[in-house]
């Protein structure tokens, strides 16, 4: 009887001690390499940390273990860290290492298939500049070209370094975790969403605000804000001029009207007159018929001359109201009569001879001097046609 109650209390203690040897064991299966956990910092050294992630365990994340712009002596006991279990020690004493780099590695790449899948952008800041391109932080490495970074080729690629891009991916590597990303296809759509609501908004006769982004020999193209429009040379100014620099350059903003919208071709013709003073409105103060005045030769042909009476107003002077052997040259200052004024249809008609005093008055002319300004087209004279060929010549 002695010995059973000697007995009795040390296979008691044994049992007790199994048993709890059985529980940590069975909490040790719960944790396998892999699971992704949120632990609790309960202790700390210069180069580790001591996490602990339940079930009475608990892991190390050593410095080399924690995101960039961590660190252990910032950290602080009772911080949690969301960790990945990624060894344990089962020859050892059983050891758990954790990463706080690897868990939120794994997490990103969850996300970034997400993004992918439903064709979301994401937001990363740009880390380094490599060969072709740029590195970006998602919680992991991505991978920028430099053709995709913006709409236009980029020239230093330095500048970016800091700077948060929006970026979709377009390319991804599942065996090793590697993203291709693009913000040129960010930009792209945004740019086309931009364009159909404006096309649906658009209409002739409409002032916008635009921004010069190209010149041509012909006239300025203008951003209206996701679409190019064009101002041709004769619309820019009511002067005649040769080349669009002479009024606009690049970048300057400019309000422009909204002359034709084709829709379906996407193209639209805009005025920048409209914002400027008309001379024509001062002509029926300061211009008579019959009266003599100084003007500038602007244009010969042998069948007329041109002549700007001040600017933005010009004269047609026909073959037959100058010496043609005689004939003055462009930039020279010329007198010239005025035979006729036509305010509504911008045009007038004028002699050189006439103001001279050294001709008749030629009987082909005389009827228009007379006859009442009408639609109707004139008799069919070498006048009427040189006319004609003037129409192109003055501002309509």
């Amino acid at each position: 009887m002695a010995q059973t109650r000697v007995l009795e209390p040390k296979a008691e203690a044994e049992d007790e001690f199994a048993l709890e040897q059985r529980l940590y064991e069975e909490s040790l299966k719960t944790l396998d390499e892999g699971q992704v956990l949120v632990g609790t910092i309960v202790a700390k050294s210069n180069d580790e940390l001591l996490v602990d992630i339940g079930g009475k365990s608990e892991g190390v994340v050593t410095g080399r273990e924690l995101s960039s712009g961590m660190s252990i002596s910032e950290m602080k006991i009772g911080d949690t860290l969301e960790v990945l279990v990624y060894r344990i020690d089962s020859d050892g004493d059983g050891t758990m290492y954790l990463s706080e780099k690897r868990a939120r590695g794994l997490k990103t790449w969850e996300k970034v298939l997400e993004a992918h899948e439903h064709n979301e952008a994401i937001n990363a800041t740009v880390t380094q500049v490599v060969k072709g391109g740029v590195l970006v932080d998602l919680g992991m490495r991505g991978f920028v070209p430099a053709s995709q970074i913006r709409r236009h080729p980029v020239g230093n690629l330095d500048e970016l370094v800091g700077k948060q891009l929006r970026l979709k991916v377009i390319d991804l590597d599942h065996k090793r975790r590697r993203v291709v990303l693009s913000q040129r296809v960010v930009l792209e759509e945004e740019l086309n969403q931009k364009k159909q609501e404006l096309l649906s908004t658009l209409a002739a006769g409409q002032i916008r605000e635009g921004t010069v982004v190209r010149l041509a020999d012909f006239g300025a193209f203008v951003d209206l804000g996701g679409i190019d429009g064009l101002i041709h040379n004769s619309e820019l100014s009511w002067l005649r001029i040769k080349h669009p620099s002479e009024v606009v350059k690049i970048g300057d903003k400019v309000q422009v009207e909204i002359m034709k919208f084709d829709q379906d071709a996407k193209k639209v013709s805009l005025s920048l007159k409209h914002s400027l003073d008309d001379p024509w409105k001062s002509v029926p103060e300061s211009l008579t018929e019959g009266s003599v005045a100084a003007a500038t030769l602007i244009k010969v042909t042998a069948n007329y001359l041109l002549v700007e009476l001040f600017p933005g107003v010009t004269a047609m002077v026909p073959k037959s109201e100058f010496e043609a052997q005689d004939a003055p040259s462009p930039g020279d200052t010329v007198t010239v009569k005025l035979l006729s004024i036509n305010v509504a249809g911008r045009r007038i008609t004028a002699s050189l001879l006439k103001a001279s005093g050294t001709s008749e008055t030629d009987p082909d002319i005389a009827p228009y001097l007379s006859a009442p300004e009408t639609d109707a087209p004139p008799p069919a004279t070498g006048v009427a046609d040189e006319s004609a060929e003037e129409t192109s010549e003055q501002p309509t």
